[in-house]
C-alpha cells in the first residue's frame, strides 16, 4: 500500500469517494447491496398487499403463495447479507494486513535521525490508527455509502404510496437529525484529538517504565512511576468518559428521530386514511419504508461524527508516511561481491542547526583490506560517523562511497554480507542464540557454529542448561555478561563474512577474556576485510594502518604514539 495517500488532507466526501481505491471487491459488494435492497421491498409490498387486497376479499390462497414468496425473499436476503458480511470482512483483513506491514516497512527503512524524534510509545500509538482506518476504509462505512442511494428510493416509494406530506415530514425531521448530529461533531473533534494527546503521553510513559523497571526497582522509584501512571490515568479516564458521552448522542439522538418519524408517520398518514386518501395498506407500507429511508442516515450521522477519529487516524499514519527513507526500496543493492573500499567526500552533517557540525566538508578514503581507527575520546562524534559510513545517517552535503557507489543511490535493506556495523552495547533478539547467530535462517546455521567456536562461545555457553538453544531477548539475557553478548554480536555479524566491518567502541563493554580474544579477531581479520574502527584502546591503535581524529568537524591524521 502507499503511504502517501495519507500525506494528503481529505474532506469526508473525498474519503468517501476514495473508498473503492481500497476495495478490490467493490463490485461485488455493490451487487450484493443492491440485491439486498431490492428483496428489503417484500415485507412493505406483502403488507400493503394484505390490508388493501387480500383481507377483504378474503384471498386465503393467496395469501398463502405470498407468504411463501415472502419467506423465500427472507431466506435470500439473508444469504446475501452472510456474503456481503464476508466480503467485507475479507476486505478488512487485507486492508490492515496491507497498511500495517507498509507502516512496519516504512519504520525498518526510515531515516533514524527522524525515527528517534519520537517517543516508542508515539510510534506504537500510530500502528493502532490503522484498525480505526480499516473500520472506515474498509468495513461497515463502505456499506453505509452503497445503501445511501436506495433510501432516496424508499422516498420516492413513500411519496408515491402516501402523498408528499409524508415525504415531506420523514424527509423534514431527516434533515433537521443531521443538521444537529452536526452540532454534536465539532465537541467530538475536541474531545478526540485531547484524548490522543494523553495516549501519547502514557504510552511513551508506559514504554519508558516497563524499558526501565530494572532501574526503577534498583533506586526504589516504585511510588513515584505510580504516582505519575496514576495522575495520567485519572487524566485520560475523565477525558475517556467525555468522549464516549458525546459519540453515543448520535446513536441516542437517532433511536429518538426513529420513534418520532414513526409517530409522524403514523399521525400524518392515519389523517390521510381517515380522510380517505390513502389505504390501511399503503399506510402500513409507509410506516416500514420510513424506516428504512432513515436508518442509513442514523448509521451516515454516527459515521459523520466519527470521521474525527479517521481525521486523527490519518494523522497518525500522516506522521509514519512522512518519516525519511533511508534508500529508495526500488533501488540497486550492492553487488554480492565487492572489494571494500569506503568513502567519504565533501560530506557535511549535524544533528539541527542549532548544533555545531559533526563533520564540516570531511574527507576520508579506506581501500581494501585497510583498517582505519577513528580516535574516540569522549563525546567525539565518531559514532555519527560511522553511522555515515554505514548509511545510517544521510549526510546534509557530500556524498559517501562503497566501491565507488554512491550510497544515496544504493538500497539499504540488502548489506548483509557485505557491510556491517556493530555498535558499543550489542543486542539479542528475541528468540534462541542459535537464532541470534544465524538471524533466523536455519541455512547459515553451520557458518554460525564456525563463529561462535572462533569466538570461543562453546566454553562460554556450556553452563547454561539449554546452551545455544537458550531463550534470550526482552532483557531476558542479562544473566549473560556483556562480553559474551559482544561475543554473540561479533559472530552474528561473522557469520556472513561481510567484507567491511565496523566496530563502535565494541571492547569497552568486553572483559577481560572476550577482550583478548577480540584482540586475536583483529589481527586475523586485518587484510583479509576492511575495518573502520572507533576506540581510544591503544592495542588496537597500534594495529592500524592510520588513526585520525576528529576535530571541529575535520578529520585529523595521528600517530599511534600521540595516543598514548
Amino acid at each position: 500500500m502507499d503511504l502517501s495517500y495519507f500525506k494528503r488532507s481529505r474532506s469526508l466526501l473525498r474519503d468517501i469517494g476514495s473508498m473503492p481505491l481500497f476495495l478490490n471487491s467493490s463490485v461485488d459488494l455493490l451487487l450484493a447491496s443492491v440485491s439486498i435492497n431490492i428483496l428489503s421491498l417484500a415485507l412493505p409490498i406483502m403488507l400493503m398487499q394484505v390490508y388493501d387486497r387480500i383481507v377483504p376479499t378474503k384471498a386465503t390462497s393467496t395469501l398463502l403463495w405470498l407468504a411463501v414468496g415472502f419467506f423465500c425473499a427472507l431466506i435470500l436476503e439473508s444469504i446475501l447479507r452472510l456474503c456481503r458480511s464476508t466480503i467485507s470482512n475479507w476486505i478488512s483483513a487485507r486492508f490492515e494486513h496491507s497498511l500495517a506491514h507498509a507502516c512496519v516497512a516504512r519504520w525498518l527503512n526510515c531515516n533514524l535521525e527522524d525515527f528517534e524524534g519520537d517517543g516508542a510509545g508515539v510510534h506504537l500509538d500510530r500502528l493502532r490508527a490503522v484498525n480505526a482506518l480499516k473500520t472506515f476504509y474498509a468495513g461497515q462505512a463502505f456499506q453505509l455509502i452503497l445503501d445511501l442511494p436506495f433510501a432516496l428510493i424508499f422516498l420516492a416509494v413513500i411519496t408515491f404510496l402516501g402523498g408528499w406530506q409524508v415525504a415531506v415530514f420523514v424527509s423534514g425531521a431527516t434533515l433537521f437529525f443531521l443538521v444537529v448530529v452536526g452540532m454534536i461533531r465539532s465537541r467530538y473533534s475536541r474531545k478526540r484529538l485531547k484524548q490522543k494527546q494523553i495516549a501519547d503521553r502514557r504510552y511513551n510513559f508506559l514504554v519508558e517504565s516497563l524499558g526501565g523497571i530494572h532501574t526503577i526497582k534498583s533506586i526504589t522509584l516504585e511510588e513515584s512511576m505510580l504516582r505519575r501512571h496514576e495522575r495520567l490515568e485519572a487524566e485520560a479516564s475523565k477525558n475517556d468518559y467525555d468522549v464516549i458521552l458525546v459519540g453515543n448522542l448520535p446513536l441516542s439522538l437517532g433511536n429518538m428521530f426513529s420513534q418520532i418519524i414513526l409517530f409522524g408517520v403514523l399521525f400524518v398518514g392515519g389523517s390521510l386514511v381517515i380522510g380517505g386518501t390513502l389505504t390501511l395498506g399503503s399506510l402500513a407500507a409507509c410506516t416500514l419504508l420510513s424506516g428504512r429511508f432513515f436508518s442509513p442516515f442514523r448509521s451516515l450521522a454516527s459515521f459523520w461524527v466519527k470521521h474525527a477519529d479517521v481525521l486523527i487516524a490519518k494523522g497518525q499514519i500522516k506522521g509514519i508516511a512522512d518519516l525519511r527513507e533511508e534508500s529508495d526500496p526500488t533501488a540497486q543493492c550492492l553487488p554480492n561481491e565487492i572489494d571494500g573500499s569506503v568513502e567519504l567526500r565533501d560530506v557535511t552533517f549535524q544533528y539541527n542547526n542549532n548544533s555545531r557540525k559533526v563533520a564540516d566538508g570531511l574527507s576520508l578514503r579506506v581501500e581494501p583490506g585497510q583498517m582505519i581507527c577513528l580516535y574516540a575520546q569522549g563525546a567525539s562524534g565518531t559514532t555519527t560517523l560511522l553511522n555515515l559510513l554505514y548509511g545510517m545517517l544521510p549526510p546534509d552535503a557530500g556524498r559517501v562511497f562503497v566501491d565507488d557507489l554512491d550510497l544515496s543511490e544504493i538500497c539499504h535493506n540488502d548489506f548483509k554480507g557485505r557491510v556491517e556495523y556493530i555498535p558499543q552495547q550489542g543486542t539479542l533478539f528475541n528468540g534462541t542464540i542459535i537464532d541470534n547467530l544465524t538471524l533466523f535462517n536455519s541455512a547459515h546455521r553451520n557458518a554460525a557454529m564456525d563463529a561462535a567456536g572462533l569466538l570461543q562461545l562453546d566454553d562460554a555457553l556450556s553452563e547454561l542448561p539449554l546452551g545455544y538453544e537458550t531463550q534470550v531477548g526482552n532483557r531476558l539475557y542479562e544473566f549473560l555478561p556483556t562480553g559474551v553478548i559482544q561475543r554473540i554480536c561479533l559472530a552474528r555479524a561473522l557469520t556472513i563474512r561481510p567484507r567491511i566491518m565496523l566496530f563502535d567502541k565494541i571492547n569497552d563493554a568486553m572483559d577481560s577474556e572476550s577482550e583478548q580474544l577480540f584482540f586475536w579477531l583483529l589481527e586475523k581479520l586485518k587484510g583479509n576485510c576492511t575495518i573502520v574502527m572507533a576506540t581510544a584502546n591503544p592495542k588496537i591503535l597500534s594495529m592500524a594502518d592510520g588513526i585520525y581524529r576528529l576535530v571541529d568537524g575535520k578529520l585529523i591524521e595521528m600517530e599511534a604514539q600521540q595516543c598514548f
